[in-house]
């Protein structure tokens, strides 16, 4: 099908998103199923300066991924949920890779469908489709057979085997296979431990929760996030696929959350070109690269991690020799990025280059941000959050950068029912949180999950009602009350840009003088929905089904699991 914004995108592939001449030996290469796709590069022509390329990227990004961000999650929470799931994602992220699934076809066929790119099936996957004789008699010769099919028809860069729970249960010894075939097949082979029921427990969602809240304050707090496919996929990268390399001076990889991740072309030409006038040159986007770059990875000085755990840059720490430094949740806003920034500058011994050019950022932003404020200084507002959770430290943009005047913040804490946190780790979260809105002494009133009721009471004492993503009770009477939906920015908040700040501004602005629509009486708004677990319908029978699957899922069902 012709796509209908042929404007927004090109056939050829391209990675010239970064500025400057240090920043040609960077390497985004975008795979040939990307480009059939569609996928966005930033050749587009520049209209009227820096922001408007920002509003280019956002429209971008706001038509092809973010009307999936709520069937994503929810696909993830509900349905395709295991570690298979992100180890696919991220062999479809490198240019020349094919994942092989060691396992049934409905495993690979399900897996086909990422909740990261529901839009975008991974269709290059292979599966060596075991039957019922083969669990019965071993799958081994299949998977022998299977790795030199795959590369004669398809003939790729690197083979990802990929265990299933069923294969990893007959305890396939899929190591010795690799190591059998790996002289006869001119290609890379690489195993990844994915197999489902390996996924974290029903304990560690609460150990996490517990080190998340602890690292709003101590980022020395470390924690083995185990069981996420992303994290095992970019570690066995790095323990199978890297090769020592000569370092090349002043320059860093950058771990990306992906290309179909909301605002990563966006986040991508701020850092690169911030870094590229400190004098630092990216080596690499991991994972959204080529396989040989993935290889070269060594060469940089230093890793920049942002994922979950930093497994993967602590194994090229302890085998390469290579530094590394975290994004941690208090790096949001203009100072808490002028820090990272800064940090990042002083591990590559260019402090004084690192402190001008971020000097020069803040003056620019600051300047575009102060008729913004006293745009918004004129209203009032409440804020409906379920990230503020997760990351407190996103109302420093709200309160120190934008200087909203927040008169309530609402937050819905029932995503963490949904996650089976206990209560413990529950009030230690809420506490740490109330411990670090207290240092922005704020003049606001916090309400924990608040009914339909209260939030309605709420829209009737501010001017605006922020909302982010789902705002379960808020859209009963969505008539009546006058919310903003920050859905479009929220999610860059956390993300290493003073430019989002400035365009989150820019777009309440805009939001505020545009005239809102109020007699709308959307079918969606008449529903009635579970309240936990919404938008789920308030039926008994899709309550039953949650509650059993969660049940066996975290093993708390009443027989054991």
């Amino acid at each position: 099908m012709k796509c209908p914004f042929p404007h927004l995108f090109r056939s050829k592939r391209s990675s010239g998103i970064f500025h400057g001449d240090l920043m040609k030996q960077a390497d985004l290469s975008i795979s040939n199923e990307a480009e059939d796709d569609g996928s966005r590069q930033n050749d587009a022509p520049r209209r009227n300066g820096d922001y408007d390329d920002i509003r280019y990227n956002l429209l971008s990004d706001r038509t092809f991924l973010d009307i999936h961000g709520c069937t994503s999650r929810l696909a993830h929470y509900h349905g395709i949920d295991c570690k298979l799931s992100g180890s696919v994602y991220v062999v479809s992220e490198i240019e020349g890779a094919l994942p092989l699934i060691h396992g049934v076809s409905g495993c690979a066929f399900h897996q086909r469908l990422s909740p990261r790119k529901l839009y975008s099936p991974v269709y290059t996957m292979a599966c060596t489709n075991l039957v019922e004789e083969d669990i019965i008699y071993g799958g081994e010769e299949k998977l022998r057979h299977g790795i030199y099919d795959v590369y004669n028809r398809y003939r790729p860069k690197l083979i990802v085997v990929l265990p299933t729970c069923i294969s990893g249960l007959m305890g396939e010894d899929v190591h010795s296979i690799i190591r059998d075939v790996k002289d006869d097949i001119p290609c890379n082979l690489v195993f990844v431990p994915s197999e489902g029921f390996a996924h974290r427990d029903h304990d560690s969602i609460d150990s996490i929760m517990q080190y998340v809240a602890t690292s709003w304050k101590n980022t020395s707090q470390q924690f083995d996030f185990r069981g996420c496919g992303q994290v095992d996929m970019l570690a066995s990268l790095a323990e199978q696929l890297m090769e020592e390399q000569d370092v090349i001076e002043n320059s860093v990889n950058l771990e990306s959350n992906g290309r179909y991740t909301y605002g990563f072309n966006l986040e991508l030409q701020e850092v690169g070109r911030i870094l590229g006038q400190m004098g630092v040159s990216i080596n690499a986007v991991l994972p959204t690269t080529t396989v040989e770059r993935i290889r070269q990875a060594p060469a940089a000085q230093l890793n920049i991690a942002r994922s979950r755990t930093d497994k993967w840059a602590a194994y090229m720490r302890d085998e390469f020799g290579t530094d590394q430094i975290k994004k941690w949740p208090h790096n949001s806003g203009i100072e808490g990025t002028a820090r990272f920034l800064q940090d990042v500058g002083s591990r590559l011994g260019l402090d004084g280059e690192a402190e001008a050019v971020i000097d020069v950022e803040k003056k620019r932003a600051a300047k575009d941000l102060a008729k913004i404020r006293r745009t918004l200084s004129g209203h009032s507002f409440a804020i409906l959050s379920q990230n503020l959770i997760f990351n407190p430290h996103r109302m420093k943009v709200y309160l120190n950068d934008l200087m909203l005047p927040i008169k309530y913040i609402c937050i819905d804490s029932l995503v963490l029912n949904r996650l089976k946190v206990s209560q413990e780790t529950r009030d230690m979260m809420m506490k740490n949180m109330y411990g670090i809105f207290d240092e922005m002494t704020p003049g606001f009133q916090v309400l924990i999950d608040p009914s339909a009721e209260e939030l309605h009471k709420v829209s009737k004492e501010v001017d605006y009602v922020l909302g982010e993503f789902i705002t379960s009770p808020i859209h009963e009477k969505v008539s009546e009350i006058p919310v903003l939906d920050m859905s479009l920015l929220c999610n860059l908040l956390y993300r290493t840009s003073f430019s989002v700040i400035v365009e989150l501004g820019r777009h309440l602005v805009q939001k505020i003088n545009k005239p809102q629509i109020n007699d709308r009486r959307l079918i969606v708004s008449r529903l009635k929905y579970n309240s936990p677990y919404y938008p789920m319908l308030d039926d008994p029978r899709i309550s039953s089904s949650i509650g059993m699957w969660h049940g066996i899922w975290r093993a708390t069902s009443s027989g054991g699991c």
